[in-house]
């Protein structure tokens, strides 16, 4: 879904665009920001939520139209209704030009409104300082590299460096507090933050539905629009997650009340820069107690009632952990590959050291399916508290993960992903090894940063087109390689130590090279070496130098 584009230049001060009915004139609006229409209802309903229905038009359709001759298909836009006799359409326009819009309702209050406004395109230098404006996130389609990473719309490849912002919907939370999140991890080069929009969160704080599953909380909801709003200024798309599984779930909560929540939240955030995610901790023969049979179902659901048909795929509970007990999953790839709903695949290994070395492997095993479709690590070994886990072990689940083919991987630690907060204090009572004070800035441990240098120093290169290659690589106990052969190899070395590298197929007589101390994340040597083949490269420190190990990263350029 690439939407090609002609540029305008002109001076940027035009934001969020609330267009209100009949309300003239209109204003410019930019391409793919987003512009909300608010309606009054005149039908009487104690909670109109009740009425959406999985097989059943919304109460107000909005339908948009073009005059840009390169873009001639309409976009119908469900409304969604936010309280009282309030109903709202949000809109999200994928090309400049003129957008004419009209309504259609069996409310007659509601039918026939119409209007019309103007989209501009961004300025490229406005996409640089904010990624998101180049649209909703999709899975490439172009070869080479087909199936294998992330686009935005306009088919700028799109690196997914993830965050786990799992309770941040917890209503005590400020938005004070998630702006210095979004802050610090749009600075660190994250471009995802994976959020629960759940109907069911991990306590009724951070529950967007009250205990019934029947009345949205509207005051919670629009405090959650907020962060997502904030995180997409960032230039953060929101990894949304509507449900999280529980064990017999189904005895508590009915496929059809998931079902209303999912389109619920569709139509609500579908304007925003998001992507979706069925459910969490999903163990995919069972658990919650809804089959692989709803999960088609509802992911084919999904796919129907959203109009921009963004990515969408499913967090998975891995082997031996709670639910995942009886269910060897280590990734969506095992299960659910070839539906067609599924874009791409997901891992959540776990935590712990032996999960954390699994990585690579669930990596490889999904690289290897076909039709090829992007595989991300979702949730890995937490940075619970500062050196637990060690920032050794976070580099190696993102490094290995990365050069074994991932299209991206997920970072969590720290107070942020139970978002544990001064205003949002709660007592654990659980294992997990988490700060009790708020001395520590948890954002900024080791490894958050050394996950802030590999989004930094693969951003500046031509990340998409590298492929795995261990087979260049011997004498090692290391087996990452990530190449374009005639142009670029990065080899990832956890234990440090020499390496053996093929080089026999370039044309070129000499090879520059660069050595990078994780552990610090810098250069720490440069070099320039006659090709013979198979070149020797020795790391600038090693055993007995120093004593333990050290973890590089070997960069090899080829100038042709």
């Amino acid at each position: 879904m690439f939407i090609k584009k002609i540029f305008i230049f002109i001076p940027q001060f035009l934001l969020l665009l609330l267009i209100q009915v009949n309300a003239t004139p209109t204003k410019d609006i930019y391409e793919w920001d987003v512009a909300e229409l608010s309606f009054e209802s005149s039908l009487s309903s104690h909670n109109p939520y009740m009425n959406i229905q999985a097989d059943k038009p919304s109460l107000l359709v909005v339908v948009f139209r073009n005059n840009n001759q390169s873009f001639t298909k309409e976009i119908r836009i469900s409304g969604f209704w936010d309280g009282g006799k309030t109903w709202k359409v949000r809109f999200a326009p994928p090309v400049e030009g003129e957008w004419y819009w009209k309504s259609e309702s069996v409310d007659p209050a509601m039918n026939g409104q119409s209007g019309h406004f103007n989209c501009l395109a961004y300025p490229e230098k406005d996409k640089k300082a904010n990624p998101t404006r180049h649209g909703f996130i999709y899975v490439n389609k172009q070869s080479p590299g087909a199936g294998r990473y992330f686009v935005y719309a306009d088919g700028t490849p799109f690196l997914w460096i993830g965050d786990t912002w799992w309770n941040w919907t917890k209503k005590n939370i400020t938005l004070g507090s998630f702006k210095k999140l979004a802050d610090d991890r749009a600075s660190k080069g994250f471009t995802i933050g994976q959020l629960f929009f759940a109907g069911n969160g991990w306590t009724e704080q951070s529950s967007l539905l009250d205990s019934t599953y029947n009345h949205p909380d509207l005051e919670a909801i629009h405090r959650a629009e907020s962060f997502i709003r904030y995180a997409n200024k960032k230039g953060i798309t929101v990894w949304i997650h509507p449900w999280w599984m529980r064990r017999d779930m189904a005895e508590k909560i009915s496929r059809e009340q998931i079902e209303r929540w999912w389109i619920y939240t569709i139509n609500r955030l579908g304007a925003y820069n998001v992507i979706w995610v069925l459910a969490g901790e999903y163990n995919m023969f069972d658990y919650g107690g809804y089959g692989q049979e709803f999960i088609n179902k509802l992911g084919t659901l999904v796919k129907r009632n959203d109009p921009y048909k963004r990515i969408v795929s499913m967090h998975n509970t891995p082997p031996g952990w709670g639910g995942g007990d009886d269910a060897p999953q280590w990734s969506t790839a095992d299960i659910f590959h070839n539906q067609t709903w599924l874009d791409y695949n997901q891992s959540q290994p776990g935590h712990g050291k032996w999960r954390n070395m699994m990585v690579p492997v669930i990596v490889k095993d999904a690289y290897q399916k076909t039709p090829p479709k992007p595989i991300v690590i979702t949730e890995t070994w937490y940075e619970f508290i500062e050196g637990d886990a060690p920032a050794w072990d976070i580099r190696y689940g993102a490094w290995s993960a990365i050069l074994s083919g991932a299209a991206g991987h997920t970072y969590g630690g720290g107070h942020v992903w139970r978002a544990y907060l001064p205003e949002s204090f709660q007592k654990h009572n659980d294992p997990w090894p988490l700060d009790t004070t708020f001395s520590n800035n948890t954002l900024n441990y080791p490894g958050a940063r050394s996950i802030s240098f590999m989004a930094h120093f693969l951003q500046k290169m031509e990340w998409w087109k590298m492929e795995p290659h261990s087979e260049l690589i011997s004498g090692n106990p290391s087996s990452f390689c990530s190449a374009i052969p005639d142009k670029l190899y990065l080899i990832y070395l956890p234990y440090g130590g020499s390496v053996k590298v093929n080089l026999q197929l370039l044309p070129s007589s000499r090879v520059n090279y660069e050595w990078y101390d994780l552990t610090t994340s810098k250069k720490v040597n440069t070099g320039v070496k006659d090709n013979t083949s198979v070149c020797m490269f020795q790391p600038p420190e090693d055993y007995p130098g120093i004593l333990g190990t050290k973890d590089y990263l070997l960069v090899i350029r080829i100038n042709n």
